[in-house]
């Protein structure tokens, strides 16, 4: 029997901190290996500090000089095993009631499917796993729409929609991360094949336009050229939002977020190139084009050359300006699709600031918010700014994410789902408030790590390419001799990949790949699948270590229990408390909010003017405004706070505006509005003097929960002139609002208008209750049948230029 043991040391700071141990202990049963772990760390919601897990034979394995990497790894394997059910189940749908699906579970306390959840698994490493399984589980995400209900206009025949979610405001289009499934689709589509592999591919391209055509009218932005709507990922509106969005979720959606900007271009990006396979080169060229114009935007709508770091979010405004706020996903996503170039990657991830035992999701922290995405690090977050390093060549970035995963699944004897920042543990002071074993997102960024970046096995349609990133600090853990990965099974065809490790070398760099042999024969570039045997060896033989000195950003230490220290979180955000018009000119009047605990640090206060910045650096908190007031115009105003020293940056306040004389308002019960085949139609609006206008409707939407549902209501508006001609349309919605709110303004319409007189529409356009994924959902919107309703009370014509 071997043996390892590996010790951890606690944070700086942690009350009561010692080095936690784990051990492993390997022997043989039946002829197969058998780990037997042991922590000495407490772990969440499981009283023992044992695992006991044997190996089987037809599952990956790999063999090192490391047992307990060994071990790591068929933890994973093992984790992925027991997420594999017959049935899901979640009380939303069914009432609880098992639904039968062959497919991956998202963790031990999450027995539902969910869209992002399994998308990026299933990239990260499911795809490699078990490609059958991972199909029928991302399938499970797609919809038609339900029997009897048309496909709405401009949508492509024959087309499916994937499924959004239950979630903020009443779902989709509050939130469009949805195309995240791309990136799974693309990881089956390089480990189906034959005709699992055609089908797939058919089923994703009807989904993935449908979606892609949904989208560009529903949250497309022709200003800036992004797309609308919250966070990937980061979705509790609460976490990583500022705290007034809660009241007026239309905020949310208006605002653009960088990780679904990403999903939106690899969702284009993977639509292009199905469609040229299928011959169909008028879409080719349209999504290769949306996808060109998209990554040009996001370079100009989130990229802040003086931080190194795309932001995350834009503020809800016209222009949209990016909120110095940053997360470790989106940037990942940015760099893996090559939004972002090499050298702008490498910046990235030297600059993201990094805590000890990994990555916060999200960064810098938010005050007065408990831990769960907030002063939190997440496997698969670092999983992904893993395989990024490894895109760009980055060996600190990459080396310090391997710590990280090891590290967790190590000290907790499971894949779990989050840790809080700091500790690294499952459960510190304030949370996470929930982190649940054997997440499926972590079990497959674990593997992936192990089969992706360090054996380099890179499937594609036709073959696999062999690129192993392999640096000094790595090759230290396994050890002497050979690294092994056994039990792989490429388009029907076994495959083990060896490592020969090169010997040990003082510094920081990553080993040049010196050849690849397939069965004896060198082999360079892509593996043809009509080259394999039905059992198949790769050996991998290294040169010199390549250094690479790129640096780290680590956060200062910090106590462990802090939650507003000036040096890793931002300030709260200001409150504007008055604006008050002299002789046409504003005087802003605000309030900063200082740190309540601990350091103290000096505030400077940015104003921004109808979203531009109009004054930086402030010290005092009266501001007269030198531009004047243009009658008859909208002028809005938001303050952003940052920390003197540290430069961290507050969400933006509450917007403050003044609309005196730039707004009309036509009520629903006045003359000229009537109700007819299911739209509601305003026949005769004045316009008495040209200009741009935002229209909106002032409307109440209780139909459910502000933070779940499907029931967001998606209208689509035509605007005619006199004469009857159309001259702007689009989607606005109306999501669900708190009970305390009597009404709020639906998202916007911007357009430009002459003096005239004009008829508006309002028809439906559709949401996720239309959808027959949802007929089993018990809330509103799922049995009772499509529900797509809001009471609108008037029509807003609002005056901003």
């Amino acid at each position: 029997m071997c043996e390892e043991s590996l010790s951890f040391p606690p944070y700086p700071t942690e009350p009561s901190g010692h080095d936690e141990t784990v051990e492993v202990r390997v022997g043989t049963s039946g002829g197969n290996r058998v780990f037997e772990l042991t922590t000495t760390a407490a772990r969440r919601d499981n009283p023992t500090r044992h695992r006991r897990i044997g190996e089987r034979p037809a599952d990956p394995r790999i063999l090192t000089g490391s047992p307990l990497f060994d071990a790591l790894f068929a933890q994973a394997i093992d984790d992925a095993r027991l997420n594999a059910v017959s049935s899901i189940r979640d009380g939303a749908y069914r009432h609880g009631e098992p639904i039968p699906c062959d497919c991956f579970q998202t963790g031990e306390k999450w027995t539902y499917v969910w869209t992002r959840d399994v998308s990026y698994a299933t990239h990260l490493g499911l795809a490699v796993l078990d490609p059958e399984r991972a199909a029928i589980t991302l399938l499970y995400k797609v919809s038609p729409f339900r029997d009897g209900l048309a496909l709405p206009d401009g949508l492509p025949v024959g087309s499916l929609q994937i499924i959004q979610d239950t979630g903020s405001g009443g779902s989709w289009p509050v939130s469009t991360d949805r195309v995240s499934w791309a990136f799974g689709a693309e990881a089956l589509l390089a480990t189906l094949h034959g005709t699992a592999h055609a089908a797939f591919a058919d089923t994703a391209f009807r989904a993935l336009s449908g979606t892609i055509e949904a989208d560009r009218l529903a949250a497309f932005d022709p200003a800036d050229g992004l797309y609308r709507g919250e966070q990937s990922f980061l979705d509790w509106r609460d976490q990583t939002y500022a705290p007034w969005v809660i009241d007026d979720l239309t905020t949310i959606a208006t605002s653009k977020a960088l990780s679904t900007n990403a999903c939106h271009f690899k969702a284009l990006d993977l639509a292009a190139r199905l469609a040229a396979e299928r011959g169909d080169t008028a879409a080719a060229d349209r999504y290769a084009g949306w996808a060109a114009d998209l990554r040009a935007a996001v370079d100009r709508g989130f990229w802040l050359e003086e931080k190194s770091l795309y932001a995350s979010i834009t503020t809800p405004d016209s222009p949209a300006r990016p909120v110095e706020t940053f997360d470790m996903l989106g940037l990942s996503l940015a760099i893996l699709t090559g939004i972002a170039g090499r050298e702008r990657a490498r910046r990235i991830l030297s600059a993201y600031p990094h805590v000890p035992f990994g990555a916060p999701v999200y960064y810098p922290a938010q005050p007065d918010v408990f831990c769960y995405h907030n002063r939190a690090i997440w496997p698969f977050v670092t999983a992904y700014e893993l395989l990024a390093a490894v895109e760009v060549e980055t060996v600190a970035a990459f080396d310090h994410a391997f710590e990280s995963l090891v590290r967790a699944a190590a000290l907790n004897l499971d894949n779990v789902e989050n840790q809080e920042w700091l500790t690294g543990r499952t459960w510190f002071d304030d949370g996470p408030c929930i982190s649940s074993a054997r997440q499926l997102w972590s079990v497959g960024g674990y593997l992936g790590m192990v089969m992706t970046a360090i054996f380099g096995y890179r499937p594609a349609a036709e073959g696999f390419r062999i690129a192993p990133f392999l640096t000094a600090h790595v090759r230290d853990r396994l050890g002497d001799g050979r690294a092994e990965l056994h039990g792989l099974v490429h388009h029907g065809r076994r495959i083990a990949i060896a490592l020969n490790l090169p010997p040990r070398v003082a510094g920081q760099g990553h080993y040049a790949l010196r050849e690849v042999r397939l069965n004896g024969a060198p082999v360079t570039g892509l593996v043809a699948d009509a080259s394999l045997r039905d059992d198949n060896t790769v050996d991998v033989t290294f040169g010199d270590l390549i250094p690479d000195d790129a640096g780290l950003s680590l956060i200062p230490v910090v106590e462990a229990v802090t939650h507003d220290d000036p040096r890793v979180f931002s300030p709260r955000e200001p409150l504007i408390t008055d604006l008050v018009v002299e002789d046409g000119r504003v005087r802003l009047n605000f309030e900063g909010q200082p740190p309540r605990s601990g350091r103290r640090e000096a505030l400077l206060f940015t104003v921004l003017r109808d979203g531009e910045v109009a004054a930086a650096d402030l010290s005092d908190t009266v501001w007269h405004d030198p531009v004047p007031l243009r009658p008859g115009i909208r002028r809005a105003y938001r303050v952003v706070a940052r920390f003197e020293m540290s430069g961290n940056a507050s969400h933006p306040s509450l917007e403050a505006a003044i609309e005196a004389d730039a707004v009309l308002t036509i009520g629903v019960d006045g003359a000229g509005v009537e109700r007819r085949d299911g739209r509601l139609i305003f026949a005769d609006v004045a316009v008495r003097e040209a200009g741009d206008y935002r229209l909106a409707l002032l409307y109440r939407n209780h139909s459910f929960h502000i933070q779940t549902g499907v029931t967001n209501a998606v209208k689509r508006v035509e605007v005619f002139d006199a004469e009857g001609r159309p001259v702007a349309s689009g989607i606005v919605q109306m999501p669900h609002m708190t009970p305390v709110n009597p009404r709020r303004r639906s998202t916007f319409l911007p357009m430009h208008l002459r003096a005239g007189r004009y008829r508006i529409e309002i028809d439906d356009f559709f949401n996720m209750s239309y959808l027959s994924s949802n007929a089993t959902y018990i809330s509103p919107g799922g049995m009772s049948g499509p529900h797509n309703k809001a009471d609108i009370r008037a029509l807003d014509m609002i005056r901003s230029g």
